[in-house]
């Protein structure tokens, strides 16, 4: 079975002097069919019209999918104080240009959280109405591109943040509220910080609504971004799920390092060919 399996750049954009070509090259090198671009300092201030325009051709004639993370840092699209979620929006905005001007079909977007000091019943729904007008006004910039807005599944570990988007319930309301005009990002780090394992989580959400995934491990009590394999999560049974039950979804890896990337794809592939027999 050919699964597609891609790169999120994360791991590469840490070193602050890498060109986007750089990047690019690495991704040929190691022959991912697809790219997800972090849009995250440097990255989003060193990349020029000139630079996009000639990556996404590079891409296009290589058929790597391109997708692009945008910004997140600093970001919150459940902003209580409505001037720094417009501000948060604006910089969204401009990102999706940048994701066209790549190539880009898609993009991942975090949905919003709140500071668990503020949590209540009614502030909770609150932060949630914040959100959906948010991605609503998102969703409409992004068709100016032809672009789909894909919203992640966010985690729990952060003890002093209640994040928007975390359970498949949540997410399905969101998708019915923006006419169906989204799709999702599942993150399977994020996910067992939910009382749902990764598997039932997919189950849950539609592997039909899921067009991306994020891989990494963790050791169940932290988001810590290692290569797959080297924590607690099971990925033999995802794996297994996943050729089994017929997703096909582009798995992409999100680790901390680029070594750790590697390591990852070769897991994965032993994984692959384990359960393809």
């Amino acid at each position: 079975m050919m699964v597609p399996i891609g790169l999120n750049t994360a791991s590469l954009q840490k070193r602050r002097d890498i060109g986007i070509d750089e990047i690019v090259d690495f991704v040929l090198d190691n022959n991912f069919s697809a790219v997800e671009f972090r849009d995250e300092y440097p990255f989003s201030e060193n990349v020029s019209k000139e630079e996009a325009e000639l990556i996404k051709e590079k891409l296009a004639g290589n058929n790597i999918r391109c997708s692009v993370h945008l910004p997140f840092y600093d970001i919150n699209l459940s902003a209580f104080r409505p001037d720094v979620r417009i501000a948060g929006l604006n910089i969204l905005k401009k990102s999706l240009n940048k994701a066209w001007r790549l190539g880009a079909v898609t993009v991942t977007v975090h949905g919003g959280s709140m500071r668990r000091n503020y949590y209540s019943e009614s502030w909770e729904e609150y932060a949630y109405k914040l959100s959906i007008e948010s991605l609503k006004e998102l969703a409409d910039e992004a068709e100016k591109y032809n672009i789909r807005i894909l919203v992640e599944n966010l985690n729990l570990f952060k003890k002093n943040e209640l994040v928007v988007h975390y359970l498949p319930d949540i997410m399905l309301k969101t998708k019915k509220e923006l006419n169906d005009r989204i799709g999702f990002t599942f993150d399977v780090g994020h996910a067992v910080s939910t009382p749902l394992n990764p598997v039932d989580f997919v189950e849950h959400l539609g592997s039909g609504n899921i067009v991306l995934a994020h891989l990494n491990d963790n050791h169940l009590n932290s988001d810590e971004h290692l290569a797959v394999g080297d924590g607690a999560i099971d990925y033999d049974s995802f794996v297994e799920a996943y050729i089994n039950r017929g997703w096909g979804f582009t798995l992409l890896f999100e680790t901390a390092t680029v070594e750790s990337a590697l390591r990852s794809k070769a897991y994965l592939n032993r994984l692959v060919a384990k359960y393809s027999l």
